[in-house]
């Protein structure tokens, strides 16, 4: 019982931990997929903000960030999307 326990805790924690995302698998993303991971990176800024980080660094809308990431990509970036984001004005 206690080793089922301790491999659901494992499982959870692994589930729970976001990687960075690259930019094949962004490519493969829908629309929708991609305005959620955006909207994860803002909600990381704004997280650290109200634990006593510095004020969000990227105030525009999730769907603007999509974009733009996607004319990085098509532009030829090949950095992670986490790196390309936190490169955006």
């Amino acid at each position: 019982m206690k080793k089922s326990a301790a491999l659901l805790a494992v499982l959870v924690a692994l589930a729970c931990h976001r990687g960075t995302l690259a930019r094949e698998g962004w490519q493969r993303m829908s629309r929708t997929d991609k305005t959620l991971y955006v909207r994860s990176l803002l909600g990381h800024e704004k997280a650290q903000q109200q634990k006593g980080g510095h004020a969000p660094r990227h105030a525009g809308s999730p769907e603007a960030y999509v974009t733009r990431i996607d004319q990085a990509y098509a532009a030829g970036e090949g950095r992670d999307v986490d790196a390309v984001f936190a490169a955006l004005p």
